[in-house]
This record gives C-alpha cells, structure tokens and sequence, in this order.
C-alpha cells in the first residue's frame, strides 16, 4: 500500500493506492495540527466482485491474515464458512497457508462473503456470483 497525501486549505486528503487484501485493518495516522499532535483512528476495509463458473475453485487468496472467521450471506441468511478455531467447518472448504479456497464450487455457494477480524469487524466483502459452464465446456470435460 502506498500513501499519498495532498494537502488543501485547512483540508488534507490522505490517498491510499495500490491496496491489496493484506491491507484491511485498523489504522492509527499521526499528524501535528497548529503545533499540537493529534490522531485520527480508521478502520480500512476492501470490497470485491468476482465471479466462479460451477465446479472450479474459488480462491481466497491472503484473505485470512488478520482473519478469525469467513461467513456467508446468502439470502439474507448468514452461514459460517471458516473460524480460526474450528479450522474447517466442511470438505469442500480448505486452508492452506492463510489462504482459503472452496473446491467444486456451486451456485449455492453464491452469496457475499465476509472476512471478520477478532473483534467482528469486517476487513474484507467479496461478493461471489456463479456462472454455469457452457455445453462445449461441460463436452470438455467429460
């Protein structure tokens, strides 16, 4: 992550570029304001869009650095999908190395997935939507 700062009247932009899913988390800035320090605390999370095709993996990879749970919402329904304490909470759900990939996916595993800190913050929401294999893929592999 690089930070840029531009600095207006009475006004300063702090730019955060190049953000990547190991960024997420809580913030302290320091600055000095008419010669008398301050701090500013923010909590930095990131949002994406992806989309899986039925039976490949979806990959959620350096997801889980800052990590204590993964969960689901689908439906306005909210599954459990990894804790840090339970590890793995079914087969098609594996973790290696901090990073968690569903295996075989399916259109049921659709849905917005959010990565959550110890403290229930959210670091990171994915939203995940399904697309079917074309016939000529599905003759493919077969």
């Amino acid at each position: 992550m690089k930070v840029a700062e531009y600095v207006k009247k009475r006004a300063c932009d702090i730019i955060l570029k190049d953000l990547n899913f190991s960024d997420p988390g809580k913030y302290l800035l320091r600055f000095n304001y008419k010669n008398s320090p301050k701090e500013l605390k923010f909590h930095l999370q990131v949002h994406d869009e992806i989309s899986v095709k039925t039976g490949e993996e979806l990959h959620f990879d350096s997801l889980l650095i800052n990590a204590e749970r993964v969960e689901r919402n689908s439906s306005g329904e909210c599954k459990k999908v990894w804790t840090i304490d339970d590890k793995v909470l079914h087969d098609q759900v594996i973790v290696r190395e901090r990073n968690l990939t569903i295996s075989n996916f399916t259109v049921t595993d659709t849905g917005t997935y959010r990565v959550l800190d110890s403290e229930g913050e959210t670091l990171i929401t994915v939203s995940v939507s399904g697309e079917r294999r074309s016939v000529d893929e599905q003759k493919y592999l077969s």
